[in-house]
């Protein structure tokens, strides 16, 4: 079966493919669908909901260290901090990290909300050297084609019910993860057959991204071999690679677990900020063009401001239709790029994100 899969892992550069050109219904649909992709700030990063048996001492206990596990997890992107002496010796004395707790009760279950201290917490990880997360997050969208035991095979969209899109929810409301899926509508199987979806065709599998604006594209073929196992290929798209590797479960209850938790990792590895990082504070020149009035200019600052790379913006030129301003950042131009990269209001001119560029970044205003 593996074999018919394709290999294990492996990585390789790819042609980014041009970007494709709607027609005005798909605009429209991308205009709807801006308030869930690209520039994704998520909530509720410190905050975590168990549910419990009791009010007693030992299950509240309980409830802090699975809390502040899930919450370690969701800011730094990646489980492998667990294993930090460190980290594991914060979790044993979880109670020393809650800001706030409180109980509730739904659907005949009771369950502690619990409030991680933020600046405590974050205070551990940048002593241990490790990255913390933004919560301005690059979206994944996700398309699964399942082949059945009878052969038949179909793409699972936004719309689909099926246990792995269920899960797929469930990782990305734990994780803080903005995780999308296609519509399938007749745009998007313009962009993409079923035969290109299974046979997991790059390029239009990065159509099918650029068309709901996500910042990376998670593909998988997946055989319902039957009993509950599951054999999937799949193909991760971020920038100009690729990451192609299978999983096979035995059951199905989990299986989008290991998926979704690679890509993650690998996200949280490319955005997550070190300590190091904010010890690099540098002065960034930008040019912004399509300000043409005082909304924009506001809204441009606003925006600016709100990067947490950013730590001041100060005008240095006004023209009719542009601005030049000058960023105190940390982490230099690169990671400023890398952030503004993240959103769909900032379109670079002159490099792609990530780039080292001498002298001014140039890019235009889209909101």
């Amino acid at each position: 079966m593996k074999n018919a899969l394709g290999p294990l892992s492996k990585k390789r550069n790819l042609q980014r493919p041009s970007r494709y050109v709607v027609t005005w219904a798909g605009v429209l649909l991308l205009v709807l669908l801006s308030t869930q992709v690209w520039s994704l700030p998520v909530s509720g990063l410190y905050q975590r909901q168990i549910e419990v048996e009791n009010q007693s001492e030992a299950e509240r206990q309980r409830a802090y260290r699975e809390a502040l596990t899930d919450v370690i997890v969701k800011v730094t992107g990646e489980r492998r901090w667990l294993q930090q002496p460190a980290i594991q010796s914060a979790i044993a004395r979880a109670g020393d990290y809650i800001s706030e707790v409180s109980y509730r009760a739904a659907a005949g279950a009771a369950f502690i909300q619990v409030d991680i201290d933020q600046s405590m917490l974050n205070g551990l990880l940048n002593r241990e050297n490790i990255p913390v997360w933004d919560n301005n997050r690059p979206s994944i969208l996700v398309l699964i084609t399942v082949q059945g035991p009878d052969g038949r095979r179909r793409m699972l969209g936004s719309s689909t019910e099926h246990p792995l899109l269920d899960q797929s929810r469930m990782f990305a409301e734990q994780r803080a993860v903005p995780v999308l899926y296609p519509i399938l509508d007749l745009t998007d199987r313009q962009l993409i057959s079923p035969a290109q979806a299974w046979s997991l065709d790059s390029s239009a599998l990065q159509a099918l991204g650029d068309r709901y604006g996500a910042d990376s594209v998670l593909a998988a073929r997946v055989l319902e071999v039957g009993d509950g196992q599951l054999v999937g290929l799949w193909k991760f798209l971020f920038r100009d690679t690729e990451d192609i590797f299978d999983h096979l479960a035995t059951e199905e209850g989990d299986y989008m677990d290991l998926p979704l938790d690679r890509v993650t990792a690998q996200l949280a590895s490319h955005f997550g900020l070190l300590p190091s990082a904010f010890a690099r504070e540098s002065d960034v020149n930008i040019r912004v063009d399509e300000i043409t009035d005082l909304i924009s200019h506001t809204q441009l600052v606003q925006y600016l401001r709100s990067l947490s790379v950013v730590q001041d913006v100060q005008v240095r030129v006004l023209r009719p239709d542009s601005v030049d301003l000058s960023l105190h950042v940390v982490g230099g131009q690169q990671l400023l790029s890398e952030f503004i990269s993240l959103g769909r209001d900032l379109q670079p001119v002159n490099f792609n994100p990530g780039d080292q560029v001498s002298g001014t970044l140039r890019f235009r205003w889209t909101r």
